[in-house]
């Protein structure tokens, strides 16, 4: 049996789908590790929000060209009820139908989600637009890319790379994969 190909996530929203309006609001946190204590008031309609966005741009095309090499997942804050709108979007927008890990409870914060959830699945790298999620993932996995969003920049680490579409990765996975 052949080895299996490595493991790349990405998150979702700023990152293969575009945000509303092309606004990509927030920046570095430093309440980012604290609990939640309320919802967002959004929570609990929060699936009718995504089946009408479009991708952002080059999405489809890196997607499908680091899919072809590594193995793909998606883990985003998305509420569990999204499961099947955001199932098909990814079908519909970017061709495929990844693993989908999606936020069960308001109760932990989007980067406490994906910093506990992520790692766990032990990618080779992840492609994130938050900056906060950025700074925990650097400390738990090799390779973080930070779709170059202005709310993100001057988050530095050795690890963090900042990318203005997913193919410019392809290299730096390519590199990363070879070292093992």
């Amino acid at each position: 049996m052949p080895p299996a190909r490595p493991l790349v996530t990405f998150d979702i929203d700023g990152v293969l789908c575009r945000p509303p309006f092309g606004i990509n609001p927030g920046g570095p946190s430093a309440r980012s590790r604290e609990p939640v204590r309320f919802p967002r008031l959004s929570w609990p309609v929060e699936r009718w929000f995504y089946g009408w966005r479009r991708p952002m741009p080059g999405a489809p095309e890196g997607c499908r060209a680091i899919a072809a090499r590594f193995a793909i997942a998606a883990v985003s804050a998305r509420a569990e009820s999204t499961r099947g709108v955001t199932e098909a979007w990814l079908a519909r927008e970017l061709g495929a139908s990844p693993p989908l890990h999606l936020r069960p409870t308001w109760r932990e914060r989007s980067s406490a989600f994906k910093a506990r959830v992520i790692p766990a699945l032990e990618p080779l790298a992840h492609f994130e637009d938050d900056p906060n999620t950025a700074l925990l993932l650097a400390e738990r996995i090799p390779c973080v890319f930070l779709v170059d969003w202005p709310r993100n920049r001057g988050v530095e680490r050795p690890n963090v790379h900042r990318i203005g579409r997913i193919a410019e990765a392809l290299p730096l996975l390519e590199e990363a994969a070879a070292r093992g």
